[in-house]
């Protein structure tokens, strides 16, 4: 049996909402989420960077934790870490394989793909005896195989309007399903909303309101320093002495203001912008740090507000006077790329100096981005699978280059 082949041919069962087959499958594998606490994290932006924050905060502080995260940049087995450490092929196939073995009692059961790797996660950890897991959620939160974990804090970070056919077609009902990993008697540490109708509806998933923070960003704040402050409060509110300040610095999260010296001539940074609420902040924050960009490759995914999306983006390259916009296609994501003849369509009218580049392919794409950037910065910016594609054709997809702790 080729277990990698079975858990590939998952992937054709698409997206299912409901916890039964996750809830029965851990049953039979005698709930291994059960060994350990976690801290659980939803939101629509900044997840993995407070995660790795985390996950490398209780590392560096002597505690086993094990981190699940999604979806992956480029390799499966960056969904689950230990110490900071991606899982090794040879264990992966392991705890494939004995995944497949419970589900095929009968009645057989077939998970999900998103279900099988969170599963895979929760085998590695608990047979690995970590002391604590950070936890990031797939999709949502309610309806997320992530709310079956053993979790002693939440954590939301920023909301906005994300997956609305799936989540609500408003702030108000992304909230409610968010925030519905609050656990009972405990603390949960929310980024603040404006909302007020938003705020009131995460304050109500709390048992207590002793149990609920907020915590208020700073203007123009960084990511990561918002991210930070964030796992502070979560770990003072969970009575431990240590602060995430000096983890941070040595915390890298690949693909997410990824600055990569390609050359002394040539510096390469990398940024996933997935919605236009994560767009817009990615800009703010390039706008404030960054200012030597001439040009930039962009590819992206269908978006339910495409134009909010490419807001942003057209606004910074104007406003900056960008001198070539490079448009490419993300490859091997679960959702259809932009073409770029669409993107062109959209750019064409709106852009006052900059020249449009049309290359479908990714590897075509940093090629031409290379050839054009002379003693300047390469912004590559969109899908979290155009990054992950440009990591591999980089050749910085595995080992040390995808570490999320600094040596």
């Amino acid at each position: 049996m080729d277990f990698i082949e079975w858990l590939e041919s998952l992937r054709n069962q698409g997206m299912k909402l409901g916890l039964d087959n996750t809830r029965e499958i851990l049953r039979r594998l005698d709930n291994p989420q059960n060994d350990f606490p976690s801290i659980h994290v939803a939101g629509s932006n900044g997840k993995g960077t407070i995660c790795s924050i985390l996950s490398n905060t209780f590392t560096l502080n002597g505690i086993k934790t094990g981190f699940f995260s999604s979806p992956h940049l480029c390799n499966i087995e960056e969904r689950m870490r230990i110490n900071g450490v991606q899982i090794s092929k040879s264990e992966f196939l392991v705890n494939v394989e004995k995944l497949y073995s419970v589900c095929e009692i009968y009645p057989k059961i077939i998970p999900t793909f998103y279900e099988a790797t969170f599963l895979i996660a929760m085998i590695y950890f608990s047979s690995s005896k970590i002391e604590r897991a950070i936890i990031e959620t797939g999709l949502g939160g309610r309806l997320d195989s992530t709310i079956l974990v053993n979790a002693d804090c939440c954590i939301l970070t920023q909301i906005s309007l994300e997956h609305t056919k799936i989540l609500g077609n408003t702030l108000s009902e992304i909230a409610f399903e968010k925030s519905a990993i609050a656990r009972e008697g405990m603390p949960l540490i929310s980024v603040w909303n404006d909302d007020e109708n938003v705020r009131k509806i995460i304050s109500e998933s709390v048992s207590s309101p002793k149990l609920m923070e907020w915590y208020k960003p700073l203007a123009k704040q960084k990511m990561k320093d918002e991210a930070v402050a964030l796992a502070n409060l979560a770990i003072t509110k969970m009575g431990f002495d240590f602060k995430c300040d000096d983890s941070a610095k040595l915390t890298i999260w690949p693909g997410r203001m990824q600055r990569i010296s390609h050359s002394k001539e040539l510096e390469i940074l990398l940024d996933c912008a997935h919605n236009p609420s994560g767009i817009s902040r990615s800009f703010e924050e390039i706008s404030s740090n960054y200012g030597n960009i001439k040009n930039i490759i962009l590819g992206c995914t269908e978006q339910t507000n495409f134009e909010g999306f490419l807001e942003p983006v057209i606004e910074y390259i104007n406003s900056n006077q960008i001198e070539n916009l490079i448009l490419t296609e993300p490859q091997g994501g679960r959702t259809e790329s932009v073409s770029v003849k669409n993107l062109f369509e959209i750019f064409s009218s709106k852009l006052i100096v900059t020249k449009i580049h049309l290359e479908s392919s990714p590897r075509d794409a940093i090629k031409k981005g290379k050839s054009l950037t002379n003693n300047a910065t390469l912004l590559c910016i969109g899908s979290l699978y155009l990054i992950g594609n440009l990591l591999s054709i980089l050749e910085l997809d595995s080992g040390d280059s995808m570490s999320i702790l600094l040596n």
